[in-house]
């Protein structure tokens, strides 16, 4: 069996632990969108901005390395173990390409952030779409570490 493998579980544990990270990093960027668009000073909003495109710029880097572990340590594996396994981690593929593209849109939608004609407008909307890319992020790794727990 595959857990058995000291090579596939070592992988299986560093990336339940890249997940918690990036757990712990999303929470980070729930906080820093909370609070945009709270103040009366631009100041608060500048700050969260700044902060927010900080810990996305570092998950856009970090995850097409996460995502390429998972699908050629992990995904490979558990996919032979059963066909509603082999589903999953399907699925979870499909997620990663889409999860990239919410995460590079987030980044791009922070640069652009600058050249708004509405700024109030404009971050309401940043930040609603971060929440979106947070939200989909966390269930994402959520469901693998829960599917795959056996594994992980």
């Amino acid at each position: 069996m595959a857990a058995l493998n000291p090579v596939f579980q070592s992988e299986s544990e560093r990336i339940h632990r890249d997940h918690q990270e990036m757990l712990h990093e999303l929470s980070a960027l729930d906080l820093a969108l909370e609070h945009m668009g709270t103040g009366s000073a631009d100041m608060t909003d500048t700050h969260c901005v700044v902060k927010a495109r900080a810990i996305t710029l570092a998950m856009a880097r970090r995850l097409p390395e996460l995502f390429m572990r998972e699908e050629s340590k992990l995904f490979k594996t558990v996919a032979d173990v059963s066909t509603e396994l082999s589903a999953f981690v399907e699925e979870m593929k499909r997620q990663h390409i889409v999860l990239f593209t919410m995460v590079n849109s987030f980044c791009v939608a922070l640069d652009e952030l600058a050249n708004a004609s509405d700024l109030q407008a404009a971050v309401m909307n940043l930040k609603e779409l971060g929440m979106d890319v947070s939200r989909a992020l966390r269930h994402h790794f959520t469901a693998e570490d829960h599917e795959l727990q056996g594994f992980l």
